[in-house]
Parts: C-alpha cells; sequence; structure tokens
C-alpha cells in the first residue's frame, strides 16, 4: 500500500491545514530513536539543521512515496512552508505527524516487505537464514525450518500468513 495520494488527502490523513497538531497514535519508542538516527544521520556536517530534500530523503528511508511537493504541503501545513533548513523539533514534529497515521497493519506490511528481499511475494527458508544472518541473530536452521513450517504452507510464509501471525494475540 502506498502512502502517496493525490493531493494529499491520504498520505496527510486530510486537507485541514489549521491543525499543526500530529493526530493518529502515540509513536513506539522504536520509532522515536528512529527519527532522531535519520537526523543525526542527515545532519553529516552536525549544523543541527537539514534540508528539504533531505527531509525527503528521511520520509522516503521509512516507507513514505513523498514527492517534493508532498514535503512542501507536509510543511506549508504545519506552517513551515518558508523554512528551508529545519532543525530537529522541526524536523521530529514532520517525521512524527506521518508515522503517527500508519497504522499497525501498514507497519505489518512493511515488515513482510522487508522480510520478502527476493520481491516473491512470499519468506522461504533460504531468505529467512539470509535475513537473520543479516541481522546478526543466531538461530538453528532446524528453528528456521520449524518457523517456516508452522507458520507457512509448501515451505513458504506469504503475507497473508504472515499477517495472521502478526495480528495474533
Amino acid at each position: 500500500m502506498q502512502h502517496h495520494a493525490s493531493h494529499g488527502t491520504l498520505l496527510f490523513g486530510g486537507n485541514d491545514r489549521s491543525s499543526a497538531r500530529p493526530r493518529g497514535r502515540e509513536l513506539t519508542k522504536d520509532e522515536s530513536e528512529g527519527i532522531l538516527f535519520a537526523f543525526e544521520t542527515l545532519d553529516a556536517d552536525r549544523s543541527g539543521h537539514v534540508s528539504r530534500k533531505q527531509l525527503k530523503v528521511a520520509l522516503r528511508a521509512l516507507g513514505f512515496d513523498v514527492k517534493k511537493a508532498d514535503v512542501g504541503e507536509l510543511l506549508a501545513r504545519h506552517g513551515e512552508d518558508h523554512t528551508e533548513r529545519l532543525d530537529f523539533q522541526t524536523f521530529r514534529k514532520l517525521v512524527a505527524d506521518l508515522l503517527s497515521q500508519r497504522s499497525v497493519l501498514d507497519e505489518h506490511r512493511r515488515a513482510f516487505q522487508l522480510f520478502d528481499v527476493m520481491g516473491q511475494g512470499a519468506i522461504d527458508f533460504v531468505t529467512l537464514k539470509r535475513v537473520v544472518r543479516s541481522l546478526g541473530l543466531d538461530i538453528p536452521d532446524e528453528e528456521l525450518q520449524d518457523m517456516i513450517h508452522e507458520f507457512g504452507k509448501d515451505g513458504m510464509i506469504t503475507e497473508h500468513d504472515w499477517l495472521a501471525i502478526m495480528s495474533a494475540d
């Protein structure tokens, strides 16, 4: 599911430009830490500011299909339409706004896509093993095979299987 929509209706949660307050759920600790990490990574010269273009890079890295005009719209909605360099507080406010609107289902789908590195619509043993190793985890092959067999069908975990696993109590 793309987060971009024409005129910002889906991406920015409506056309009401009067509210600069983020709408939606509270951010998780990981999301808050991710915002700080993104800012610090983009602020390579340690000036305490990032550009509009760097904001766009951060949003795209977080899975938002944004264009230059979308960034301009987001800035305008928060009363920052003339701001060229963003400090951390402004950057955080803008990124948090979009992240707080993302649903748990969107997050689960995005996580599946990160695991489905081959883009085949399913995760097989070899792919799961590669991802686990790249994350620095040491899970024995037997356990990985058990995961595939317990949660998947025909040696594969599909997105449907993944979403069922992730939404189980």
